[in-house]
């Protein structure tokens, strides 16, 4: 009978430590999956975000190269006018030195000559004048030129970096969801185990209280 009484309590021990097992192990597995996952998630979000920074910066890059082609339209528009204006002006220089030369020679009317020459004068001063001003809005088109340039440079380096930052974490990402995968396995196959050892002890101790009730 005490034999009897020690085989039941010892089935009973027995089965409870299972269940109390199998129940801390799937407590302790799923809060693991559950700490893994709310990394993951926080991993995706980061993700997302820099991508989202990252398409932005995409944008910024495309408005800064159309800026810059503007402003190199604008620089060649502004290069012809001034080439055109030297022209001009030495032209006009050249007339002015030939009406010069007349009057040196005494070819010429010097009252006819003269008039011409101050017309020259006055529109060689002029077209300097607007040569000059084109060459300042030059100068300044070409510093522009050089920021967007510098920009455009900053933005790609920016882009490069945050790159590297999505390619970590898309690394860092896989890794998690490896282990969140693995966690679950594991916690399939302890519980699976822990299932078996909890049938046997039920066998045996349907066994055992079979024959129990045979004597």
């Amino acid at each position: 009978m005490k034999r009897k009484t020690f085989f039941t309590l010892f089935i009973f021990i027995l089965v409870s430590s299972l269940l109390v097992m199998s129940g801390c192990a799937s407590k302790q597995h799923l809060k693991t999956i559950d700490e893994q996952k709310a990394q993951l998630d926080k991993a995706n979000s980061r993700i997302k975000e820099l991508e989202k920074r990252v398409n932005d910066l995409n944008n910024s890059i495309r408005n800064t190269e159309s800026s810059i082609q503007e402003a190199e339209g604008e620089r060649r528009k502004l290069s012809n006018s001034i080439s055109n204006l030297k022209s001009q002006i030495s032209m006009m220089e050249r007339e002015r030195g030939e009406l010069e030369q007349k009057i040196s020679d005494g070819k010429a009317s010097l009252d006819k000559v003269t008039k011409r020459i101050s017309s020259l004068n006055s529109q060689i001063k002029s077209l300097k004048n607007e040569l000059n001003e084109k060459e300042i809005l030059i100068s300044s088109k070409d510093d522009e030129i050089v920021a967007l340039q510098n920009s455009l440079s900053q933005l790609n380096d920016e882009i490069s970096n945050l790159n590297q930052q999505i390619s970590s974490l898309q690394n860092e990402k896989n890794a998690l969801a490896a282990q969140v995968d693995e966690t679950i396995a594991s916690k399939k196959k302890i519980t699976t185990i822990l299932s078996v050892l909890l049938a046997v002890a039920v066998i045996i101790a349907i066994v055992g209280f079979a024959k129990g009730m045979k004597k």
